[in-house]
C-alpha cells in the first residue's frame, strides 16, 4: 500500500505535467474558423446578391471578412503583401448557399446503408434482388440496415411483410427505412433486438407497430416515436466512430454542393453528445474539453466545414440553450421545430379534400379510402407551444404539408401575433394557397417550399394522389414572391438529394424528372430563385447582416461556378458545377 501510495505521489508531477502540456498544445493548435486567409478575385463573373454591387470587377477577402467591392486595379493597390490573387478566368463568383432544411445527422445515420431507392432502382425486382446479393456480405447478427425504400418512384413496389424479412435475413436484425422516412420496416430479429414485444403498448394513434387480426407485428413501424426505440438500438450497436465519421462525410458533401451553411431543421437527436459532437465540428472554436476529446479519439480533428443553424426537435427541449445568444456565427440553435402532419405519401398529410381513391393509394400505399389525413398536434397544443417559446425569443419552425395543416397552423400564429418579427417558419408548404400565402404576409411567418416533390414525384401526385387540380396549384412559390414574402426552397436530405441547382431547376422550370410541366404559372425567375438560396435563405435564419452575399463587411463565404446561372439556357441549370468553395475566406478542399 505505502509503495502504491509512492508511486502515484511521484507519478503525480508527470501527469499534471502532460495534461498541462496537452491543454497548451490544443489551445493552439485548434483551428480558429475566425481566421481567414487574404484574397483578391478578378477576371470573371461576380454574382454579389446585392443591389449596391451587383457585378462589380473584383472582390477582396481580408481574414475571412469581404473588405473591398470594385476595380481591380483599384483594389490591389490596398491588399496585404500575402494576398492571394485568384484569377477567375471567365468563371463566375458568387455567395456560397445555404441549405435551408436539411438533416446532417440522419444522413450520417443512413450514409453507408444499403441503397434500396428509385434514384438507383428501377424496378421491384431489382430492389429485391440488391438486398439479398447484400445480405450474404454480413456476419450473423451484425444489423442489416437500408434505405431509400421507395413505393412511389420504383414501380409496383409493395411492402415487405415481417415474414419476407425474416426468410432474407433469418440471422440478422433487418431494418429498412422509406425515402420519406416517415415509415420503416423491420424482421423479427429487430424487434427483439429493440426491445419492442406484443404487448408493447404503441406510442400514439399516428405512431404505431402494425399488427394483423392476431395481434402479431406485420413488420411496419409508423412514424418517429415508435422508430426511436430501433434507432437507439442500431446507435449502440454500430458505434458512435460510425456516426462521427459519417458526420464528417456529410458535412463535406454538402460542401462540395456548394453549401456553406446549413440549417439542420429539427435535428434527429435528444442526445447532448450529438450537439457536443455537432458543436465541435462547426463552431468558431472549440473547447479544451472537446478538443482532449479529439487527441484520444473520441471526437474528430476539426477541419473547415459548413455554418450549422440549428433547430431543435420539439420532443427534446432540453436541447435548448439558456438563451438564443447561444454559439457563435458558425454553430448556433435558432429555434424549435414541431411536426403538424406528416408526409403526402404515407397518407399522413393534413387536407381538406380526400386523396384519390384507386388501386395505388387503398392497396399500395394503404391509405383508407376518403382519406384526409389529421393533425399530430391538437389546435390547443400548437397555439401554447408557439407562445410559449416566442416568449423566449425562440423562432418556431413546423412542418406542414397539406392546406388544412397550414390553415389551422397559421390560425395558431394569428391568435399569439405579436408586434415583434421572430421570422417564424412554415415547413414543405406542398398544397399552401393564395390566401395562406396572403394571410402569411400579414402576420410575419415565411414559408420554405419543398420544391423537388414536384420533379420526383410530380407525376404520382398528379396522376394517382391528389389530382391534376390540385398538383396545379402545389408550392405556389411565385405567389411568395407577388406577396413580398421573403421564402426559401429545399431538398429535405436525406429525402432528396441536397442539391441546390437540382432546386434552382425545379423552381424555375416546374419540369418533373419525366419532362412533364406542373403548375408552369408558378415559375419564377433564375434571380428569384437564387436569392431563395442565399440572401433569403440568410434572412430566414436572421444571419443577412453577415452571410448569403457579397457585401463589405460581411463573411467570405464564396463558391465558384463553371457558368453563370444567370446566362445558362433555363434547362441547363442542373449541369453546372461547383468548382471551389470558402467558408469564412479558407478555400476548403
Amino acid at each position: 500500500m505505502r509503495l502504491l501510495k509512492t508511486t502515484i505521489t511521484n507519478s503525480l508531477p508527470i501527469i499534471l505535467f502532460s495534461m498541462c502540456i496537452m491543454v497548451f498544445y490544443y489551445s493552439f493548435y485548434d483551428i480558429d474558423f475566425s481566421k481567414g486567409d487574404n484574397i483578391l478575385f478578378h477576371n470573371g463573373t461576380i454574382i454579389t446578391m446585392d443591389k449596391q454591387h451587383q457585378y462589380p470587377e473584383a472582390v477582396y477577402v481580408e481574414n475571412g471578412i469581404i473588405k473591398s467591392i470594385g476595380s481591380f486595379d483599384h483594389i490591389k493597390k490596398n491588399t496585404l503583401s500575402s494576398t492571394i490573387i485568384v484569377d477567375l478566368n471567365g468563371r463566375t463568383l458568387m455567395p456560397g448557399f445555404i441549405d435551408s432544411h436539411t438533416h446532417p445527422i440522419i444522413s450520417s445515420f443512413l450514409y453507408d446503408m444499403i441503397d434500396l431507392s428509385g434514384f438507383k432502382h428501377h424496378s421491384k425486382e431489382k430492389v429485391w434482388d440488391h438486398l439479398i446479393n447484400e445480405v450474404s456480405n454480413y456476419n450473423p447478427k451484425d444489423w442489416i440496415l437500408c434505405k431509400g425504400f421507395d413505393q412511389v418512384l420504383v414501380p409496383g413496389l409493395t411492402p415487405p411483410s415481417i415474414s419476407y424479412l425474416d426468410s432474407i435475413a433469418p440471422n440478422n436484425p433487418l431494418l429498412i427505412a422509406s425515402q420519406s422516412l416517415h415509415s420503416y420496416w423491420a424482421n423479427s430479429l429487430a424487434f427483439q433486438a429493440s426491445g419492442i414485444k406484443p404487448s408493447t403498448p404503441d406510442p400514439s394513434k399516428s405512431s404505431y407497430y402494425e399488427r394483423d387480426s392476431l395481434g402479431k407485428f406485420t413488420g411496419y413501424i409508423a412514424e418517429q416515436t415508435a422508430f426511436q426505440p430501433f434507432k437507439n438500438t442500431i446507435l449502440k450497436s454500430i458505434g458512435i466512430n460510425k456516426l462521427k465519421n459519417n458526420s464528417r462525410m456529410v458535412m463535406k458533401e454538402y460542401l462540395k454542393n456548394g453549401y456553406t451553411s446549413i440549417t439542420s431543421m429539427g435535428i434527429t437527436t435528444a442526445d447532448k453528445k450529438v450537439i457536443q459532437l455537432y458543436k465541435h465540428i462547426s463552431s468558431k472554436r472549440s473547447n479544451i474539453l472537446n478538443n482532449i476529446l479529439s487527441i484520444v479519439g473520441i471526437l474528430p480533428n476539426r477541419e473547415h466545414t459548413a455554418r450549422n443553424f440549428v433547430f431543435i426537435r420539439h420532443d427534446a427541449p432540453h436541447l435548448l440553450p439558456e438563451s438564443v445568444s447561444n454559439g457563435d456565427d458558425f454553430f448556433k440553435i435558432m429555434g424549435i421545430k414541431f411536426w403538424y402532419d406528416g408526409s403526402p405519401y404515407t397518407g399522413s398529410m393534413y387536407l381538406e379534400e380526400p386523396y384519390i381513391d384507386n388501386n395505388f393509394t387503398n392497396n399500395i400505399l394503404h391509405i383508407p379510402q376518403e382519406h384526409t389525413g389529421k393533425a399530430l398536434l391538437t389546435k390547443d397544443q400548437i397555439q401554447k407551444n408557439i407562445k410559449k417559446y416566442q416568449s423566449g425569443n425562440w423562432q418556431v419552425a413546423i412542418h406542414t404539408q397539406g392546406d388544412i395543416a397550414i390553415r389551422e397552423v397559421l390560425n395558431a400564429f394569428e391568435s399569439t401575433q405579436s408586434k415583434i418579427n421572430y421570422r417564424h417558419r412554415l415547413e414543405h408548404c406542398l398544397l399552401i394557397n393564395s390566401t395562406s400565402i396572403e394571410r402569411m404576409a400579414n402576420i410575419n411567418v415565411y414559408p420554405s417550399f419543398h420544391i423537388n416533390h414536384l420533379y420526383y414525384y410530380g407525376n404520382v401526385l398528379n396522376n394517382k394522389l391528389i389530382g391534376t387540380q390540385r398538383a396545379n396549384r402545389m408550392l405556389p412559390i411565385k405567389s411568395a414572391i407577388d406577396n413580398s414574402i421573403k421564402f426559401t426552397i429545399h431538398a429535405d436530405q436525406p429525402m432528396f438529394p441536397s442539391e441546390p441547382f437540382s432546386l434552382l431547376s425545379t423552381a424555375v422550370n416546374r419540369k418533373t424528372k419525366e419532362g412533364q410541366v406542373i403548375g408552369g404559372q408558378h415559375a419564377i425567375t433564375i434571380h428569384q430563385a437564387l436569392k431563395a438560396l442565399t440572401i433569403d435563405a440568410a434572412w430566414q435564419i436572421k444571419m443577412d447582416e453577415k452571410i448569403g452575399s457579397i457585401k463589405e463587411g460581411k463573411y467570405g463565404d464564396l463558391i465558384i461556378l463553371n457558368r453563370n446561372p444567370l446566362e445558362v439556357q433555363k434547362t441547363e441549370l442542373r449541369d453546372i458545377k461547383v468548382l471551389d468553395i470558402y467558408v469564412h475566406g479558407n478555400q476548403i478542399n
